[in-house]
């Protein structure tokens, strides 16, 4: 699946092979399904293409046209950021999603983070500041299938 660290992000079909995947490593990762707005800012924020071996910000359609608008198998059709968001977001076509896949980096998400406020607090009787988390979790936290809820855990990420 393309996940080497902690706190990366991929887009993925739900294939059947994939699903089985996901199935069996569930209990180490999150998954579930994003919104437009979500994939949106997810690519333009933090995605990265593949040319060679070069890690290249998408800065302009020019480097999306010259990795995707000419395939070895044929035109992708994807000239524009905003061709590849839907692409990803509606994931018609297959061979098309797959060569977007293969030109993408993982994302890199910011780690879960609290507020010095919330995370520090003074003892009454010592005076000492005591660290603490407050990190605000479900039952089960935020691992396995969230659906929906995905998008408020990823855009506190982002």
């Amino acid at each position: 699946m393309g996940l080497r660290q902690i706190n990366n992000c991929v887009f993925i079909r739900a294939s059947q092979d994939n699903l089985t995947k996901i199935h069996q490593v569930k209990e180490y990762m999150t998954f579930g399904y994003p919104t437009k707005k979500l994939v949106n800012d997810l690519i333009r924020k933090r995605g990265f293409l593949k040319k060679d071996t070069q890690k290249l910000a998408i800065s302009d359609n020019l480097l999306i046209e010259e990795l995707l608008g000419e395939e070895v198998n044929g035109p992708t059709g994807c000239i524009c950021i905003e061709d590849v968001i839907d692409t990803v977001y509606r994931c018609k076509d297959e061979s098309v999603f797959d060569s977007i896949q293969k030109v993408m980096w993982p994302m890199q998400l910011g780690s879960l983070k609290e507020t010095i406020e919330e995370a520090n607090l003074t003892h009454e009787a010592t005076g000492r500041e005591i660290r603490k988390k407050n990190t605000v979790t479900e039952k089960g936290g935020y691992i396995g299938f969230q659906g929906a809820r995905i998008n408020e855990f990823v855009s506190a990420l982002i």
